[in-house]
């Protein structure tokens, strides 16, 4: 690169989509500007009609594109994609385009697919299919006093199961997750361990319920009482409900074993996705599975496995740069 790239990251209103651009944007080691899209209420018809153009977004949130245009956009998701490409437009056809996840178009209209395997996107020569999410994987926060104390008085090995919530197309029933916890509640019993339970701000408070009315030997762990990264860098085991990508990509980050504990497929999902097989044409968590099965990166209750993995935001960040370095036609 000859001089410094200008590059915008075009955040949105989800936590979780906004950590990955970050995520990136930060690898890169390279100044960048955020641009935050709101969007009308009609989006979704504007987007069909005109799906080159920024028309989808508020009049405040337009006004934050101006020229100098940028040599390269990072965005995510179906909605950013129309803005994406109107800025390409406006550059004179200058900025590259990346796209995280699943942008519901086609592979041609961008310059770089940074996505994981659950997606439906086609493998093209400019499509890195990464192994678990990305995210912010540095190292946790120092813990406080209180979290130290507790964590210490806890007896080792230190198992914890994370626990998500129902999302389309997948539950996990809780009489299933009792029994899970049963299990892992006995391996700890077998070596003087600690079992923690936590929960995500999709966990409903019958979970919990269920949990501790079940009699299972654990510690739930109560909302702040320990904050989650410092739990999951703390553990000698993971365990995570199998319904949250983000979650299962955390722990295996950990380098410590990692074991899934199964969802099923609710009455929507049985028919959108089909009970056997997995779904080419639909959003299919059961492929991102498979594949971190075929690498090795996370087992089962009864068998947590880890093996090591090259940082994905590091792979992620070397194809931009990569990106950045070719000259534009």
């Amino acid at each position: 690169m000859e001089s410094t790239p200008r590059i915008w990251v075009l955040l949105g209103w989800r936590r979780g989509d906004n950590n990955q651009l970050l995520a990136l944007a930060e690898a890169l080691g390279l100044p960048f500007e955020t641009r935050t899209l709101s969007y009308r209420r009609s989006w979704a018809l504007l987007l069909n009609l005109l799906p080159k153009r920024p028309h989808l977004l508020t009049r405040r949130a337009r006004h934050s594109f101006e020229p100098p245009w940028p040599n390269l956009v990072i965005g995510i998701g179906r909605r950013s994609v129309a803005v994406s490409r109107w800025i390409r437009k406006r550059s004179g056809k200058h900025t590259k385009i990346v796209r995280l996840g699943n942008p519901r178009a086609e592979n041609r209209l961008f310059d770089l697919v940074i996505t994981t395997a659950q997606y439906p996107v086609a493998h093209d020569e400019n499509v890195l299919v990464l192994p678990i999410a990305l995210g912010r994987h540095g190292k946790p926060p120092k813990p406080t006093d209180a979290e130290s104390k507790l964590l210490d008085s806890l007896p080792r090995p230190h198992l914890l199961a994370a626990l998500g919530g129902p999302t389309r197309y997948w539950r996990l029933p809780e009489d299933r997750l009792v029994n899970y916890l049963k299990v892992l509640a006995q391996r700890e019993k077998s070596t003087g361990g600690t079992l923690s339970v936590i929960g995500s701000p999709r966990t409903p408070a019958s979970a919990f319920e269920a949990v501790r009315a079940s009699g299972v030997a654990c510690h739930v762990i109560l909302d702040r009482e320990v904050r989650y990264p410092i739990l999951l860098a703390d553990a000698d085991e993971n365990f995570v409900t199998a319904d949250s990508v983000s979650m299962i990509s955390e722990a295996v980050m950990t380098g410590n074993p990692v074991g899934l504990i199964p969802v099923e497929l609710d009455s929507e999902g049985r028919q959108k996705l089909g009970i056997e097989g997995v779904s080419s044409s639909r959003r299919d968590i059961r492929k991102f599975w498979a594949n971190l099965d075929r690498l090795g990166l996370a087992g089962t209750v009864d068998r947590p496995l880890c093996n090591p993995i090259e940082d994905p935001v590091r792979m992620a960040a070397d194809a931009v740069k990569r990106l950045l370095s070719q000259r534009v036609p």
